[in-house]
């Protein structure tokens, strides 16, 4: 290949990685994620207009399930996976993209943000919907949307794991020490935050505040609901087996350009244990900062966050608690994500240095863009 063919490859590489699309064969080790925290397991659920009274996760109210169009924030988000596996396992009805038409033996999804989902639900656009907290106890609780909940992702699939922290393995690889003093501040918010969701610790009201700044909820009994839905740690004990679940329903469900063994794992477990790595915040979680040798050093992190998500609160009360400041990190949040594939996107485009994202999002590029 000559040198102006390669000079035109390269250009064209960066413009893709800049705008989060990669072709597969230009995804090297380094340019892939690697899993180092949890942030959250469990924390959704299902809503439904009460016009459609009735729904529950009982196999008897199958014939009341069909016909009707429920919003999931995206194909790519644990919420969808979970919906579209309920509906095609245990109603055996069909589980499509809603197109104004509406048959008895099918399912309707359509992609709605979380947020918007209780103004289309009153629109009359949908009949329900599948959302994270705190949209889901917001829609259910408030009693002005004319909803009920369906019930918990818990009750279709209790441990589920949620939102994880992904680092691009470039960004690991190249200072182990920056992603150890990130995670030691991380956990300690997580602490903090675990204890203040408690009506008598003497930090609630502060967490209470924390929520209505970045999660866009007002309502004090909603916010409680919702942090009552959400069980938040950092560790990645149960990940894996979380992420072999994934990968067998996805690929159950048609979602995966490739099987695990095509891109050259011999088994999902093979797969999780390669995505996940335990290693930092095993080494991490309750390190003192004067445990760090270390720590004159400044160091600059970019972490992209979802938009109104209750499940990354923790990282919020780091920054405002100093918890980050402690371990000597700046971060810089930008502007926060629509939606879980944008931060993939951007964690592969090099815009970012962490990602606060669904582990399904993670699962579906990883493989997908293989």
């Amino acid at each position: 290949m000559n040198v102006k063919m390669w000079a035109i490859v390269a250009t064209l590489i960066i413009i893709l990685s800049a705008t989060g699309m990669y072709l597969s064969y230009n995804l090297e080790e380094k340019d892939r994620v690697v899993i180092v925290g949890m942030v959250n397991e469990e924390g959704s659920g299902v809503f439904a207009s009460n016009s459609v009274a009735g729904l529950s996760f009982e196999i008897e109210t199958k014939e009341k399930w069909g016909g009707l169009v429920f919003a999931t924030p995206g194909p790519s988000s644990i919420q969808h996976m979970i919906l579209m596996d309920f509906v095609q396992e245990v109603l055996e009805l069909k589980f499509e993209l809603y197109n104004d038409i509406r048959n008895p033996d099918t399912v309707y999804w359509t992609a709605v943000a979380p947020g918007s989902m209780g103004d289309a639900l009153l629109a009359g656009n949908i009949d329900g919907g599948i959302a994270w907290e705190a949209h889901y106890s917001n829609v259910c609780k408030t009693g002005k949307y004319n909803a009920y909940s369906v019930g918990t992702t818990a009750d279709l699939w209790e441990d589920h794991p949620c939102c994880v922290v992904a680092a691009s393995r470039e960004f690991v690889n190249g200072d182990p020490n920056a992603i150890l003093r990130f995670l030691s501040a991380y956990s300690k918010a997580v602490d903090w935050v675990n204890d203040a969701v408690n009506t008598s610790s003497p930090n609630h009201s502060k967490l209470l505040g924390y929520v209505k700044e970045k999660a866009g909820v007002d309502n004090e009994i909603v916010i409680q609901e919702a942090l009552d839905n959400v069980r938040y740690t950092f560790s990645l004990s149960n990940l894996r087996e979380g992420i072999s679940t994934m990968v067998d329903t996805y690929q159950r469900l048609g979602l995966l350009n490739y099987s695990v063994d095509e891109i050259g794992f011999d088994t999902t477990t093979d797969f999780a244990d390669w995505l996940v790595d335990d290693s930092y915040i095993t080494n991490a979680a309750g390190r003192d900062p004067s445990s760090y040798m270390v720590l004159t050093n400044n160091i600059e992190i970019k972490v992209g966050v979802l938009a109104y998500d209750i499940h990354q609160i923790a990282l919020h009360v780091g920054v405002g608690e100093g918890f980050f400041e402690e371990y000597q990190i700046t971060l810089f949040l930008g502007t926060p994500f629509a939606a879980g594939g944008e931060v993939m996107n951007a964690l592969l485009g090099g815009q970012i240095d962490l990602g606060f994202v669904g582990s399904p999002p993670v699962v579906l590029t990883t493989i997908n863009m293989w």
